[in-house]
């Protein structure tokens, strides 16, 4: 019995190993402790720079804006690009085909393909970046993204993105 439960114990650690080297290859990889949720405050910068008014989105921004917003209330599935549970960058790369423009599957390849917009002139339809995470920002200092699979797809209030994405100008 002890050399059993001593080789479930060793397969589970070779295969909790394996699922974090694959992590990266798959979409969202940031631990939902580390995604910081505030209350609807605006959004403010790091350098304390406050966004009063977006610029108007352009169309296909707008499409992204109402694809993210009907998809509130989904569950978060890891991998998810829909229809009916959706990870973070699954459902950034899902609503951006749906407004026609074709995204890298995970925030990292997001992060190193799409042009970089400032913070300080972020508007509708840009996606917002943490190390491991992204969402879409909506206006007034608010955002949709698949947070985790405790509270899934959600509306919220944008805190502290560290870089955002703009797919079409």
């Amino acid at each position: 019995m002890a050399t059993t439960t001593t080789t479930t114990r060793a397969f589970a650690a070779r295969l909790a190993g394996l699922l974090l080297l694959m992590l990266p290859l798959t979409g969202c990889v940031a631990p939902a402790s580390s995604l910081p949720v505030r209350s609807a405050e605006p959004f403010v910068e790091a350098e304390s720079e406050r966004v009063v008014r977006d610029p108007a989105p352009g169309d296909a921004a707008r499409e992204v804006v109402a694809y993210s917003l009907a998809q509130v209330h989904k569950r978060y599935c890891y991998g998810g690009t829909g229809p009916s549970c959706f990870d973070c960058s699954g459902l950034a790369q899902t609503a951006w085909l749906h407004a026609g423009a074709r995204l890298p599957r995970t925030s990292e390849a997001i992060a190193s393909s799409l042009p970089e917009v400032p913070l300080s002139q972020i508007r509708a339809g840009d996606i917002l970046w943490w190390p491991g995470h992204v969402g879409i920002y909506i206006g007034d200092g608010r955002m949709v993204d698949a947070l985790n699979s405790k509270r899934g797809v959600v509306e919220r209030a944008v805190s502290d993105p560290r870089r955002a994405f703009r797919p079409l100008e």
